[in-house]
């Protein structure tokens, strides 16, 4: 595990997936925790522990006072999220807003941390950066994004990878998908499934066959916990995915039974928002090999997440 006495900086530690590595961290005693926000950021995942971190609201895209910020804490640990933003489908943004946070935010991060001693740079996107493919995705397999928000993240692992490479920097790559659990945003399946059999409301779906590979976020936080077995291994870039893909059937049918609800889902109510392919799981051996992961059950994972929506249901309301 990571020396819980290093300085960690996390940026936009608001997302669902940062929220829970800060909050983990935190109950780990971890007491130099920095944040990076936006102004506009909505901090409801981390209210609880606020008074815990170093909040500044910093901008990545200035590269001078970023410089200045790193340089003054000097961060052993980077987790780098900062993108503009996963909710493409219901956020417009210009292809230069895109561009601007996914790349030169990341551009400007990495070369202020050049500036200071760093001990790990964890970069971490998307599977999306692959699209589709015909059997299980690899680190080695050809990208393939297809719209301008995927370009950019995959651009932005292609900077990430060239100049660990170029200056022998420890800057490693995670590709998530798709995480699931504790302060998951409400639209999203698992929540969305959760919170309407909760109340006894007929969930409105799009495609009952479209596939995922799902990992639960605990599975996932420990991969970022455990960084410190990569040290010898810079630049490479990981698939943190179960292995196993589900049809959203499936789900609905592990959430509906443990709910113990004859609520019937109604699928083909919402839009298809693109083309599902037949085929979305990941191979991840290295990923196992890495860090000795072994996953959990879905079932019993689902069921954690239950109790854990049943009991910070207030949260949603």
């Amino acid at each position: 595990m990571i020396d819980l006495n290093s300085k960690i900086l996390i940026t936009w530690a608001s997302w669902f997936v940062w929220s829970n590595l800060v909050h983990t961290l935190v109950e780990l005693w971890a007491r130099n925790i920095h944040v990076i926000l936006r102004e506009f950021s909505d901090t409801w995942r981390l209210n609880s522990i606020i008074d815990k971190l170093h909040i500044s609201y910093v901008s990545l895209l200035d590269a001078e006072s970023l410089g200045v910020y790193i340089n003054t804490i000097t961060p052993d640990i980077i987790y780098h999220l900062a993108a503009s933003w996963a909710n493409i489908w219901r956020n417009k943004y210009s292809t230069k807003d895109i561009f601007d946070a996914n790349i030169i935010g990341t551009l400007n991060l990495i070369n202020s941390c050049k500036s200071v001693w760093f001990s790990y740079f964890i970069n971490t996107w998307s599977s999306s950066e692959y699209w589709v493919k015909d059997s299980p995705m690899k680190e080695s397999d050809l990208l393939q994004p297809n719209n301008e928000y995927w370009i950019s993240k995959a651009s932005a692992t292609m900077y990430a990878t060239f100049l660990g490479k170029k200056e022998q920097l420890p800057i490693y790559t995670f590709r998530l998908f798709s995480v699931y659990g504790y302060y998951e945003d409400k639209n999203r399946l698992m929540p969305t499934l959760i919170l309407n059999y909760l109340h006894w409301i007929s969930p409105n779906l799009s495609s009952p066959n479209s596939v995922r590979d799902y990992i639960f976020i605990e599975d996932v936080i420990t991969c970022y916990l455990n960084i410190d077995s990569l040290r010898w291994d810079f630049w490479w870039i990981y698939n943190i995915w179960s292995g196993v893909q589900y049809k959203v059937s499936d789900i609905v049918w592990i959430i509906k039974n443990n709910i113990s609800s004859d609520v019937l889902p109604n699928y083909w109510i919402e839009h298809m928002k693109q083309i599902e392919p037949k085929t979305w799981v990941s191979d991840n051996s290295k990923m196992i090999f890495a860090f000795w992961s072994r996953l959990h059950n879905i079932d019993s994972w689902i069921i954690k997440t239950i109790h854990w929506f049943q009991e910070y249901l207030h949260l949603y309301d």
